[in-house]
């Protein structure tokens, strides 16, 4: 029989299951980890080039529409337009309606939200800007009755960062640090059960004006935030009120957190930098802080913590080391990864800096860190302080490096030679992990 003369094979006519075989080749590329090491900025997470090809499917026809929206929104990143933090002018509702009209809520793999608002006067006197309660309550209430995100991420500047998780930062030296954002990601590996996630948007709730109306006829007060030398002063138990809970970390059963707070390199220009103080909120994360900032806020479902900073002072890892949470596993990065190093290489942000106080801090920061292996090989350890001591450290099971190898050299020096019972090296050095019954041991420098 002459093939010839059959009529030629319509795109349209192929199975709904090839076609999406087809866009997902297109579909938009998930934001790595890796990327949300960098430098935080507002355009890290901006190079989608494929997005540019699988929108076009979505203007073919409806049935294209239909199987090529949801790779458009596999990947959410959202830029609300923010003019106030106080008045909480953010409302999530039409963005929430459009996943929910189109069947695309439950398409979102990831979701990040990037707010580049500064509230200009809680800045200039030194004071993490307020969010009523009530309004946070609503929103992230509102955000995660419709989405189900397997990772959820905030890059705002410190300040803002500091407000959508009602808590508070020492502002007093920020000026000298001058970071303009950082990076709060949450993540797991799975979704929870159907029955647990299964709501959907509150439209009785759908305008913060209303919100806003339901908080003053139930005497809601704004979360405290008040950062700076006053929050040394001495506190009555009677007048303590701690603010809730932020829901974010219990909005979903998250297993891993990373904290990126960016460079902290502008600090050694400063007179006796090493005595300056972050606007950073690792210490609150920790619950190592004063009130109100004394109870952790890491869930106790998290089992992985990334901290990722570019030559943070060394005294941010002895918060970390001395106060880390229990977890399986944590991962340290300390200077620049391969998309933020051109730092080092750049006049204008080197300027000032003597690059032997960086290398040094970098070095002290793990000494502290593989002290806090050492502390549960070698506790009575003369050089082990008994602020390393912390009972945590026996759980982990892995430590790794992010750096090159020459960054824990310095720690490795404290015990060269020596046994590492019950871990081993791996990673071409960069990490350690808990070594299980019939493993054997590594050897510190080796």
């Amino acid at each position: 029989m002459d093939d010839s003369s059959k009529a030629p094979v319509n795109i349209n006519d192929m199975p709904p299951e090839i076609l999406l075989h087809i866009f997902d080749f297109l579909g938009i590329p998930v934001p790595s980890e890796a990327r949300l090491h960098d430098q935080p900025c507002a355009t890290l997470l901006d190079n989608q080039p494929k997005l540019q090809s699988l929108k076009p499917a979505t203007l073919v026809c409806k049935s294209w529409r239909s199987l090529a929206l949801p790779g458009l929104f596999q990947h959410v990143l959202w830029r609300p337009q923010v003019s106030s933090l106080s008045a909480f002018t953010l409302n999530p509702i039409p963005l929430l309606r459009f996943l929910e009209d189109n069947h695309l809520d439950r398409s979102v793999h990831t979701f990040t939200l990037l707010v580049n608002f500064v509230d200009e006067w809680a800045d200039a006197h030194r004071r993490t800007p307020q969010i009523r309660s009530v309004d946070l309550e609503w929103f992230w209430d509102q955000l995660f009755a419709v989405i189900d995100p397997l990772r959820f991420t905030i890059i705002a500047p410190p300040t803002t960062l500091a407000a959508f998780l009602s808590w508070m930062l020492f502002l007093d030296d920020a000026w000298s640090f001058d970071m303009p954002y950082h990076i709060l990601s949450l993540s797991r590996t799975e979704r929870d059960s159907p029955s647990s996630t299964g709501r959907h948007l509150d439209t009785s709730l759908s305008d913060p004006k209303i919100a806003a109306a339901k908080s003053d006829s139930e005497g809601s007060q704004p979360t405290t935030t008040v950062a700076g030398s006053s929050s040394r002063a001495p506190v009555s138990c009677s007048s303590r009120r701690r603010a809730p809970p932020c829901l974010l970390f219990t909005a979903r059963r998250w297993t891993a957190l990373l904290l990126n707070e960016g460079s902290s390199t502008k600090v050694y220009r400063t007179y006796e930098f090493f005595l300056r103080r972050p606007p950073s909120m690792l210490g609150a994360l920790l619950g190592c802080e004063e009130f109100p900032n004394d109870t952790p806020l890491v869930p106790s479902s998290v089992v992985e913590f990334s901290y990722v900073a570019i030559f943070p002072l060394s005294t941010q890892l002895q918060i970390l080391a001395h106060n880390l949470p229990r977890i399986d596993r944590l991962f340290v990065r300390l200077t620049p990864g391969p998309g933020s190093r051109h730092l080092l290489e750049d006049p204008a942000e080197m300027r000032h800096i003597d690059p032997a106080d960086l290398w040094m801090e970098r070095d002290t920061a793990y000494k502290t860190l593989i002290r806090g292996i050492l502390a549960t090989i070698f506790p009575a350890a003369a050089i082990i302080d008994p602020a390393d001591r912390n009972s945590n450290w026996t759980a982990l099971q892995v430590f790794e490096s992010g750096d090159d190898r020459e960054a824990l050299d310095a720690g490795y020096d404290l015990f060269e030679g020596v046994p590492l019972r019950g871990w081993k090296i791996e990673g071409d050095g960069r990490t350690f992990v808990r070594c299980h019954e019939g493993d054997e041991g590594g050897i510190v420098g080796t």
